[in-house]
């Protein structure tokens, strides 16, 4: 299982030091930070489970950290820390989202006993949603399969030859099915996965034939209505140690999102090396670019980039998050080279 990521945000250092001191032997992941600025900088580009915020801090305070995570972060679990304990602060700090809040001076039975309790509701909650996408997205899958099935072959002729008009509503359904089933897909992969506890079941294979050569034989991919080809550029096929159900997703994303953005008629290089004592396995693809300030984005859950050139293009805004939990379950990293144009 992940450990569970903490950060404390508080002006005083003597209360981060006994914060890091109450939770030096629990399995978390503790951060700190000495002010509203740069816990709330840290919270907004890195994942944690839990934030807990002073509520009163030269410049940014506890409260504007709470009201910028419930709308850029809502996944995030916010805990007040106070010395003004007093019924009206504690019932905004709840009212605006805030799971809990601590009052200064606490003891460590205290503080422990909020963080676990947190921690718990989040387990609960993420298990009924991933309980709840899984039953949804079943349901849904085998309807919209048919569907695209049966559109895809009437616009292949095999029923008679079609009108330009008819043509062009059979292309808005193919789109809006294969729209569909992307997200379909990243939620059947969600509940699948359980991106809390990421412990991938590891097992020696080769990559390019166990993982790669798979997913390239699916018809969605191999069969693409961009029409879009495949080049592969692999030396050697590497052996790793890795869980293939899990590579398989991401890189059926990584290939799926070439052709999604790419530009139709166009070849999507699969390359494959090995680079100072790492395997390196890289999708490259010509679409309209994606810019240095728009890639901060590009990882994170449910963000989708809006571009000049993609405005027709949908998709759930998970598939490159999921990408990005894989990579780093596997204890590797994930990166993007682009300018945009290109």
């Amino acid at each position: 299982m992940a450990k569970p990521k903490i950060l404390f945000i508080d002006d005083e250092e003597i209360v981060l030091r006994s914060c890091r001191r109450i939770f030096a032997s629990s399995g978390y992941e503790i951060d700190t930070a000495l002010s509203g600025e740069e816990g709330l900088s840290k919270a907004l580009s890195q994942d944690y489970d839990i934030v807990v915020t002073d509520l009163k801090m030269p410049g940014i305070g506890g409260m504007e950290v709470l009201s910028r995570l419930r709308k850029e972060k809502p996944e995030t679990t916010v805990i007040i820390f106070t010395g003004y304990a007093s019924v009206d602060t504690a019932r905004e700090a709840l009212k605006n989202g805030a799971f809990d809040y601590i009052p200064k001076p606490f003891t460590p039975d205290e503080i422990r006993e909020v963080i676990k309790n947190a921690l718990e509701a989040r387990e609960g909650q993420q298990k009924k949603m991933l309980d709840l996408m899984a039953i949804v997205s079943h349901e849904l899958k085998s309807p919209v399969s048919a569907l695209h099935t049966t559109a895809s072959t009437l616009y292949k002729g095999y029923f008679g030859q079609l009108s330009q008009e008819q043509m062009k509503i059979l292309e808005t359904i193919i789109r809006n099915c294969e729209y569909l089933e992307d997200i379909i897909r990243s939620y059947l992969d969600l509940s699948k996965m359980e991106l809390e506890q990421l412990d991938s079941f590891k097992e020696e294979i080769y990559f390019v034939k166990d993982v790669v050569e798979e997913v390239l034989s699916l018809p969605e991919i191999k069969d693409n209505t961009k029409k879009m080809t495949v080049a592969r550029n692999f030396p050697e096929d590497v052996r790793i140690s890795g869980d293939p159900r899990l590579l398989k997703i991401l890189v059926r994303n990584l290939i799926s999102n070439a052709i999604k953005y790419g530009y139709e008629n166009t070849e999507i290089k699969l390359g494959l090396e090995k680079k100072d004592g790492q395997v390196v396995f890289s999708v490259y693809n010509q679409g309209v670019g994606i810019s240095p300030e728009d890639g901060q984005r590009l990882f994170k859950k449910f963000e989708r980039l809006k571009q000049r050139g993609t405005e027709g293009v949908k998709g759930s805004g998970l598939g490159l998050y999921i990408c990005k939990k894989i990579v780093e379950s596997h204890k590797g990293r994930i990166w993007f080279e682009s300018e945009p144009g290109k």
